[in-house]
């Protein structure tokens, strides 16, 4: 398999910790990047995470923000895109997980293919724009109320998602 470019912002540092546990978990497979160091080189990886926490109404974290008008600029024709959003299901109940719907549709508008939809079982919001047939458009984690399920629910996804990527 090819590198897989893992990209995150965050503001928190909670991203921070979910990207580290997925690195772990895929070892020399994974190239991280922080979006605030920009993400010229994001076009040269065939597979790709993308990790986004929520701020706001379903918004976009602040790093993503600084770099969202070269984002939409990315040819994703011939790449494998995994998504992964962080958000707050109880205080944020009506907007969690947003942000990744705003990768997802820049990445399907430019052409990429999407992996890793995963099923909304063990949530409880009262709405997500981040859904696709009822299925979340990536991994979806709760570090405020549910971050004793995030290592196993990381471990999983990625076990779905490799055999996926080129």
């Amino acid at each position: 398999m090819k590198k897989i470019g893992l990209y995150y912002g965050s503001t928190s540092g909670k991203t921070v910790g979910v990207v580290d546990e997925i690195e772990f978990n895929l070892g020399e497979l994974a190239d991280v990047h922080n979006v605030v160091d920009g993400i010229s080189d994001l076009s040269k990886y065939e597979n790709l995470i993308l990790a986004v926490p929520s701020y706001g109404v379903g918004e976009l974290q602040d790093d993503w923000v600084k770099v969202f008008e070269e984002f939409k600029s990315v040819d994703f024709t011939g790449k494998t895109v995994a998504l992964v959003g962080i958000g707050n299901q109880t205080t944020f109940g009506e907007t969690f997980v947003g942000a990744i719907k705003i990768l997802y549709d820049t990445v399907i508008e430019n052409g990429g293919k999407i992996v890793g939809f995963t099923s909304t079982d063990g949530y409880f919001f009262k709405e997500c724009e981040a859904l696709v047939d009822g299925k979340f458009m990536g991994l979806v984690l709760d570090e405020e109320n549910q971050d004793d399920l995030t290592p196993d629910r990381i471990y999983d996804w990625l076990e779905d998602i490799k055999p996926l990527f080129n």
